[in-house]
């Protein structure tokens, strides 16, 4: 704790994330990260173990699946460096398919588990980690004899990291055949990943001890890793101005909308092609440069270069207004963009 009510957080590593958890992750407490595969599970693990390198702290990557290697390959071709990241792998080697093992008297979960819980144990008492990242945790359940049994074995998990002073995030993999809602209630936040139709998008439904940002918000993985466009809540970002009208300069227009129109009011000029839609909003930012004022249009469809020389053809200086820095335009695909992408290039 802080200062009074002040908790104290831990930053996942990605911006956006610690924009939607109010400020990140509450240290000393475990986390689920779910989603199909695909969704970006050990992406976001990436961010959080590498944050704490940045920090100072000491990270600790326990994998079930993938090989070390493979995940120190997969990251570098995205730009993300592990260097100082610790590993626990406990992924199948090669080896294990060549010896066949069987077990005549005990279960395959018996003989296992014990081994699997020495080397993890070993590790943390050695290492001490700040952070731990558990993929995935569906492998332990392979390793249970039962689902009472899975509930206390994890249960026990993470009691031990957090106590040992580790704040822990992992993720499961679940599905029909398996699901994880055992694994939803034994966590303190829960992270859901989503991909649709090409559009990635995250939710938080849990997160003890804090509030957070509701709702879906999108995200891209990109050549540097994840990025995170929390859906803008209005309300928090209310700035104080002027109430005033915004006259367009056109003697016979702003007589029509009573001096113009009004300051922080969402105003739509609707026509069809060629009727001058452009060009009429363009005149109110050309007024509005004369009084000192800044302006910014994003163009859907039309190049920036095009736009420039249309308005110089009907003597509006936009070109003069971009060198002044009275104006900026910004050139927007559709198709590139996600609503909350686009919002938070606005307000940025």
């Amino acid at each position: 704790m802080g200062q009074a009510g002040e908790i104290k957080r831990l930053s996942t590593g990605i911006s956006g994330l610690d924009e939607v958890l109010k400020g990140g992750f509450i240290p000393q407490r475990s986390y689920l990260i779910r989603g199909a595969p695909g969704t970006g599970k050990t992406t976001f693990g990436l961010h959080f173990l590498i944050k704490g390198i940045q920090e100072g702290g000491s990270s600790l990557y326990i994998t079930l699946s993938e090989s070390e290697e493979n995940i120190r390959h997969n990251a570098s071709m995205m730009g993300l460096d592990l260097k100082g990241v610790e590993f626990l792998d406990l992924s199948p080697e090669s080896e294990f398919f060549k010896e066949v093992e069987t077990y005549d008297i005990f279960s395959a979960a018996e003989v296992e588990r014990e081994p699997t819980t020495k080397r993890i144990v070993e590790q943390i008492e050695k290492l001490k980690p700040h952070r731990v990242f558990v993929d995935s945790m569906t492998q332990f359940r392979y390793l249970s004899t039962d689902p009472f049994q899975f509930r206390k074995q994890v249960l026990s998990f993470f009691r031990f990291l957090t106590e040992q002073g580790a704040t822990v995030l992992f993720t499961s993999e679940h599905s029909p055949e398996a699901p994880d809602e055992d694994l939803q209630f034994l966590s303190d936040g829960i992270i859901h990943l989503h991909l649709r139709d090409d559009e990635r998008y995250l939710r938080v439904t849990k997160f003890r001890g804090s509030d957070f940002r509701t709702g879906s918000h999108s995200f891209k993985i990109t050549q540097g890793g994840v990025v995170v466009y929390p859906k803008i809540i209005p309300e928090e970002y209310r700035a104080e101005f002027a109430m005033e009208k915004i006259p367009s300069g056109i003697p016979e227009l702003d007589e029509l909308l009573n001096g113009g129109i009004e300051r922080g009011t969402v105003t739509i000029i609707t026509g069809p092609t060629g009727s001058g839609k452009t060009t009429l909003g363009i005149q109110f930012m050309k007024e509005a440069a004369g009084r000192g004022e800044r302006s910014v249009i994003y163009t859907f469809e039309e190049a920036r270069e095009l736009l420039i020389e249309r308005c110089s053809a009907i003597n509006i200086p936009v070109k003069g207004m971009l060198e002044r820095g009275s104006l900026e335009v910004y050139r927007i695909e559709p198709l590139m963009f996600t609503p909350d992408e686009f919002a938070q290039a606005v307000r940025k």
